[in-house]
């Protein structure tokens, strides 16, 4: 009797994730390479375009998209959707990178996920743009960005910016991170990265620094 118990759970679970797999059919993998990082700077505010344009003709991914002055999609879906990465997403890769699936050391010299090549590489010489301050810049929609206060409470689960005081605890100073800023009015964007991958900085607009991009495929997006 407890066998068959047992095996009706087990299959009552298979079901219930297909079916979720089957309704979302939204994936989406982080990857990248340690030979293409970095090989240019801009501002953030160009950055937050400049990725939403590659799904555009004649761009980095072949598609024929075309964009409303907020960067959406104004044509029908083809199914990716490709954006800067905003601070949630970056911090999904530290929280990998912190588990028992990456690499949990506290070397601030290793620059990947997983301590070798295999995993998502991250460059600890520089500082990286995520899509994320105080104010969302003119003509970018809302689901492009990730908006904070002043107020270090305002970090977001997941993201990792805030520390073990704030509402949504996070992965400030971890593994031996040299910086722990916040935003201010007069620097209202957020950096990831440089001294250790887990470091946070802040900075305003004019500063030309590297970022990343995700591209998240499924349907309708």
């Amino acid at each position: 009797m407890k066998k068959i118990i047992k095996k009706c759970i087990y299959i009552t679970l298979l079901i219930i994730i297909l079916t979720i797999i089957n309704e979302t059919e939204v994936k989406a993998a982080l990857q990248a390479n340690p030979n293409t990082h970095y090989k240019y700077t801009d501002t953030i505010t160009n950055w937050v375009r400049n990725f939403r344009k590659m799904e555009t003709s004649g761009e980095a991914m072949g598609l024929n998209e075309t964009l409303n002055t907020d960067l959406t999609a104004s044509s029908e879906s083809n199914n990716i959707d490709v954006h800067m990465m905003k601070p949630t997403e970056y911090g999904a890769i530290l929280i990998l990178s912190a588990s028992g699936y990456g690499n949990p050391s506290n070397d601030v010299s290793i620059t990947s996920t997983t301590g070798n090549n295999t995993g998502l590489q991250i460059n600890t010489t520089l500082w990286e743009w995520v899509a994320g301050g105080l104010n969302i810049p003119p003509n970018v929609n809302a689901i492009y960005w990730d908006k904070y206060t002043t107020d270090r409470n305002s970090a977001k689960r997941g993201d990792g910016l805030g520390n073990e005081t704030t509402t949504n605890p996070g992965t400030a100073n971890w593994h031996s991170a040299e910086f722990n800023n916040w935003l201010t009015g007069t620097y209202p964007y957020i950096l990831r990265g440089k001294s250790g991958y887990f470091s946070i900085g802040y900075e305003g607009n004019s500063r030309k620094e590297a970022s990343r991009g995700v591209a998240v495929c499924g349907e309708n997006l």
